[in-house]
């Protein structure tokens, strides 16, 4: 049988350890190997390691068929077994936040407190923001102290790690990427890091993660140039990478959409993040919840680049499909050029 696998990007590299690759059929039966060639995985020293999730979607009662609670747990048992440094949540933690639509009125902790008994069960650091769903009854805003109590997050801050920047930026809304004071302190941070690299992370996605656009609900869609001068930052920036989640599209649908996962079609570069808790893929051109399956990343960090090796976490196992090399050479970044007189983003 002549096959080829045409699915991998120039991005693409195989899985540490990685002898050969293989594709297989249906039944389990290979029907065809690949040679590593340009492929082939990085055996140089890391500077670090991170574990990076989205979608967890903490229900507001035991036994939903995504079992976010035992996902979770897994993930950060095997982010600090590999050494990982922190671990980040990109985003819908919860399913309805601190309320429920059947008593909208009536704070009710149950969720984000599954969330934090798991984060407080592990000594490896997590650090998150608020998705849509966080915003799902009533919006997050109303609920900053509890958030603070519980997941311990602001709605935008940053991490320093060595000589790199993380920076998260949530959801105030179901509707809004970010607040206008997000936009303003992002802008602010990349400037006062432009010879760094940043990694932004924010919930939905923007210009990736939407095989087929078979999920919609395009946040960024609704925010009009303020997404215009988002997309501005990035391009100008250009040691920065995004990561985002939101459409809980899995690995496997990058045989769909060679942008899902990975691109700098937009002139940035743009990760998707697939569902730690209830991952997608397509059956027949529809959306399909996938609530056995769970992946996320881990991100091993070196001087000039990083290398995002996808995983399954029900087998702890690398996805092939799920694992690029993004080279992060340091370039130079010309100052203030976005702000009018009295320091305001302007773009």
């Amino acid at each position: 049988m002549n096959y080829k696998y045409t699915h991998f990007i120039k991005q693409n590299i195989a899985p540490k350890g990685t002898k050969s690759i293989g594709v297989y059929d249906s039944d389990g039966k290979k029907i065809y190997s690949i040679a590593l060639g340009r492929m082939t995985p990085l055996s140089k020293e890391r500077l670090y390691s991170v574990g990076i999730v989205a979608d967890v979607h903490f229900a507001n009662t035991d036994g939903v068929a995504w079992t976010p609670n035992t996902k979770f747990d897994n993930a950060l048992t095997y982010f600090e077994n590999q050494g990982c440094a922190f671990c980040c949540v990109s985003g819908d933690m919860t399913q309805t936040g601190f309320y429920i639509e059947s008593a909208p009125d009536t704070l009710n902790i149950y969720q984000f407190e599954q969330y934090k008994q798991i984060c407080d069960k592990h000594t490896i650091p997590v650090y998150e923001l608020c998705g849509n769903h966080e915003s799902y009854v009533k919006a997050i805003t109303n609920n900053l102290t509890d958030l603070e109590n519980y997941a311990g997050a602001e709605m935008y801050y940053s991490v320093a790690q060595g000589d790199d920047v993380y920076m998260f930026l949530s959801q105030p809304q179901q509707n809004t990427p970010m607040t206008d004071e997000a936009l303003q302190w992002c802008y602010e941070t990349l400037e006062a890091n432009r010879n760094k690299r940043c990694f932004i992370f924010v919930h939905p996605y923007l210009q990736n993660g939407n095989t087929n656009d078979l999920y919609g609900n395009n946040v960024f869609s609704w925010w009009g140039t303020k997404t215009t001068a988002f997309k501005n930052l990035l391009k100008h920036y250009k040691n920065t990478i995004l990561f985002h989640g939101h459409s809980h599209f899995m690995f496997e649908c990058q045989e769909l959409d060679k942008t899902v996962n990975y691109t700098e079609d937009g002139g940035f570069r743009s990760v998707h993040i697939p569902s730690l808790g209830r991952p997608c893929s397509i059956t027949e051109g529809v959306r399909t919840y996938k609530d056995n399956k769970s992946q996320g990343y881990i991100v091993d960090v070196y001087d000039d680049c990083v290398v995002l090796n996808g995983i399954d976490f029900i087998d702890n196992k690398p996805v092939p499909l799920g694992t690029y090399k993004i080279d992060t050479t340091l370039m130079p970044v010309e100052a203030n050029v976005f702000t009018d007189s009295t320091g305001t983003i302007t773009i």
